[in-house]
């Protein structure tokens, strides 16, 4: 049973820790989608803009340390008790994520209940804006996840 247990811990430090890239894919193109054909160079333009980046949450009501980031195919961050990663992909003007794997702290039931909100908002999303330094998730209630890179609000004050 322990050998089960380290080999499946093993396999998930080694599976969060790689930095495997899959190329982007389209769903197939048919006569009646290439209307749509114009709209996956955007989606495309959107993940090169997101990748390596880091943004930090500013909607009020979460942990002020929450985040989201972008590395390639995999997005990762701070959820307001635990750190999160998966994999991400952009599609139909939202970003639509797999299983998120998570660290395991503990805290207050009113903290997990947040943690536990914030997550299934960014898996809900219905549409996703990135405007210079600022990410927008709208979930499909209508609610806003707005986030900020700290970086590029920093180099928008030094061009100041």
């Amino acid at each position: 049973m322990k050998k089960f247990l380290i080999l499946g811990l093993v396999t998930v430090a080694l599976t969060a820790c790689t930095d495997v890239q899959v190329p982007f894919m389209s769903s197939a193109k048919t006569e009646s989608s290439s209307s749509t054909s114009s709209s996956t160079p955007v989606f495309a333009s959107l993940k090169e803009q997101l990748n390596g980046r880091e943004f930090v949450i500013v909607t009020e009501g979460f942990n002020k340390k929450a985040s989201i980031g972008f590395q390639g195919d995999r997005v990762y961050g701070f959820s307001g008790i635990n750190r999160y990663f998966g994999d991400y992909q952009v599609s139909g003007g939202k970003l639509v994520f797999g299983e998120f794997g998570m660290s395991r702290q503990g805290a207050s039931e009113e903290e997990m209940t947040k943690e536990l909100q914030f997550l299934d908002l960014l898996k809900k999303n219905k549409s996703v804006k990135l405007s210079g330094g600022t990410l927008t998730l709208i979930s499909t209630e209508g609610i806003e996840l707005v986030f900020r890179d700290p970086k590029a609000v920093n180099t928008e004050k030094n061009n100041k």
